[in-house]
């Protein structure tokens, strides 16, 4: 029976504590000098996003060496097509390292064209294609530029950025119902409602030891 009664307190201050925490959730969700509206935080995202997808085409798109072809050249040609088939893949924001995609087929030709550049030829040991930063090519008529480690490390953290930004966007311009955003918020601060429900039941064990001692 002790037991049954502990278990149906702990129940009540679980009940409590959970008010608590969506209460105190609401509260932060209604002080309207706290936060920016809804539409003022879209744009910061927004820009916050395009930012980062500026900064991955200008890494990615980095010109590369051009050569006038001349008689004598060993040149292998790429296409027909140009140098790159129709559409891209969009990228995982949120997983994708683009290191382990990184394509070095040119690197074992001195000099390399394509259809679409008549006269021109460029260095194979400069150039790369990687399907994970295609998404982001401005001007397929040319060939990419090889990369090194920290550019790429320096993609990979923008990719997180824009991943982190795109779920922002879709949660503000599609806001869940209240009561979601509020168990969701509970379910993110777990331990901190597990370690105040343990710290109750803490002290309802003591004042029930001294109620005891006192009788």
């Amino acid at each position: 029976m002790l037991i049954l009664n502990r278990l149906w307190v702990i129940g009540k201050i679980f009940h409590s504590l959970r008010r608590i925490v969506f209460l105190a959730f609401l509260l932060g969700l209604s002080l309207p000098a706290a936060a920016a509206t809804r539409e003022e935080q879209i744009a910061a995202v927004k820009a916050q996003m395009n930012d980062a997808i500026f900064k991955v085409q200008d890494i990615v798109n980095q010109p590369v060496t051009h050569l006038k072809r001349t008689p004598g050249m060993h040149v292998s040609t790429y296409g027909p097509g140009g140098w790159f088939h129709p559409g891209a893949i969009k990228p995982d924001f949120n997983t994708v390292d683009i290191r382990k995609t990184q394509q070095l087929d040119y690197e074992g030709n001195q000099y390399v064209t394509s259809d679409e550049n008549p006269g021109v030829v460029f260095l194979g040991s400069e150039l790369e294609f990687n399907p994970m930063t295609k998404y982001f090519f401005t001007d397929r008529s040319v060939p990419k530029k090889k990369l090194t480690e920290a550019e790429m490390l320096q993609i990979n953290d923008l990719y997180r950025v824009i991943g982190k930004c795109e779920q922002q966007l879709d949660e503000l311009q599609h806001p869940k119902p209240i009561w979601e955003q509020a168990n969701a918020y509970l379910f993110a601060h777990k331990p901190v409602a597990i370690a105040g429900i343990a710290g109750l039941f803490l002290v309802f064990i003591v004042m029930r030891m001294r109620r005891a001692r006192t009788a």
